[in-house]
């Protein structure tokens, strides 16, 4: 019993010296690298040239036109590990506002949720138009929405889809209407005109609203394609006055297809808005007031949207400018109230590039539509049965750094 006793005190000596060596022949284990981030500045400088057919701009033409400053907006994209950030921001003159800002995490190859203030997923993505001006659905708030929420997005080899939640519209920001400082379009809080010279104002706002779309790309061989896809849309509208729910949706069907140097986009779409109104309105809810940049406007509150638009990538070099784009955009909007006048658009142009300086020359034509002559209030809602086709010519040119 003593000479085992003896012996394990050096048994712990010999355990304790071998833990020891292979502490030092051990190496240390190397500590993960940090994940990288990055982060980019950049913005654009656009300014517009213009002249103006239509009556009330008699001082435009006599003065050959006016120059002024479209935009000045700034922006970061970013990322970390699996998560990525992008915001912009847009200065324009008198108001300013989010054009988006979201947070994105790719959880999965092909797959992200965004949160925050991004694109609603519908119809012809990311632009449904190739000129400065967009096209008829753009107005109407079923082209470039913007909206606060979250999105899933995933994609195969030839698929796409994108679901999305918003909970409201992306705000109001610094501008003098009630609520219509923002860069899309959407329902709005505003006073508006009636044409019975009494005046309303209208509390209805966006709100809780679904979203998806999905897309299928069917490949002819030698660069060409065939996007084929539909989306669909549905929320909620909220009375400030009655404090009672009404209802808005909207569905699109819409091809894309890249053929040699053509690139040719169709699509319809049908929305309607369903209002909770007080009993004493005096237009009643075959209106929707709608805003964007500042100034709001009433719209057909049901309607259907058609465009065809068609582009050549000639690859053409005129002065400074490379890679010259021809297009024809035309859209337009049925509203289905028999008494009321439809809005068209037509806008013939060419885009180029120099380098960083990005120019849109467009010749824009619009009947009943309030950015091309129509009657600003109504032109997008009772038009005008005398409407004339109007005319704007407009050099879009920015500076992108």
């Amino acid at each position: 019993m003593r000479a085992i006793a003896n012996v394990a005190p050096v048994r712990s000596v010999l355990a304790g010296l071998g833990a020891a060596l292979l502490l030092i022949t051990t190496p240390l284990a190397t500590p993960a690298p940090a994940a990288e981030s990055s982060i980019q500045f950049g913005g654009a400088l656009r300014y517009n040239y213009y002249v103006k057919s239509w009556d009330g701009q008699e001082a435009n033409r006599d003065k050959g036109g006016d120059f002024d400053l479209d935009t000045i907006r700034f922006e970061a994209d970013g990322s970390y590990s699996d998560l990525d950030i992008s915001a912009e921001y847009r200065f324009y003159a008198g108001y300013h506002m989010l054009h988006h800002g979201y947070v994105g995490w790719n959880h999965a190859d092909n797959s992200k949720f965004l949160l925050g203030v991004s694109q609603v997923p519908f119809g012809i993505q990311p632009y449904a138009s190739h000129n400065w001006f967009f096209d008829v659905g753009y107005y109407v708030g079923l082209e470039d929405d913007y909206d606060a929420g979250v999105q899933w997005l995933t994609q195969g080899d030839n698929w796409d889809l994108k679901l999305g939640f918003f909970k409201n519209d992306e705000g109001n920001y610094t501008g003098n209407s009630m609520d219509s400082a923002r860069y899309s379009y959407d329902v709005v809080v505003a006073a508006m005109p009636t044409p019975g010279g009494e005046g309303v104002t209208r509390t209805n706002e966006e709100v809780n609203q679904f979203n998806g779309r999905y897309a299928y790309t069917l490949d002819h061989g030698d660069g060409n394609t065939t996007e084929l896809g539909g989306s669909a849309q549905y929320g909620f509208l909220y009375n400030g006055d009655t404090g009672e729910m009404g209802n808005h949706s909207a569905f699109a069907v819409h091809a894309v297809g890249n053929y040699g140097k053509f690139n040719v986009m169709a699509s319809f779409m049908t929305y309607k808005y369903d209002l909770e109104l007080p009993e004493d309105d005096p237009v009643g809810d075959t209106v929707v007031a709608y805003g964007a940049y500042d100034a709001p406007y009433w719209i057909a509150s049901e309607g259907n949207v058609a465009l065809f638009n068609v582009a050549y990538a000639s690859g053409w070099s005129l002065g400074p400018f490379e890679s010259l784009t021809f297009y024809n955009d035309y859209s337009m909007l049925m509203k289905s109230e028999d008494a009321f006048e439809d809005t068209y658009q037509n806008v013939l142009g060419m885009s180029g590039a120099a380098g960083p300086l990005y120019c849109y020359f467009d010749v824009a034509m619009g009947k009943n539509h309030p950015w091309i002559g129509g009657d600003w209030s109504y032109g997008l809602a009772m038009g005008d049965p005398e409407a004339d086709w109007e005319i704007r010519y407009n050099i879009n040119f920015g500076y992108y750094f």
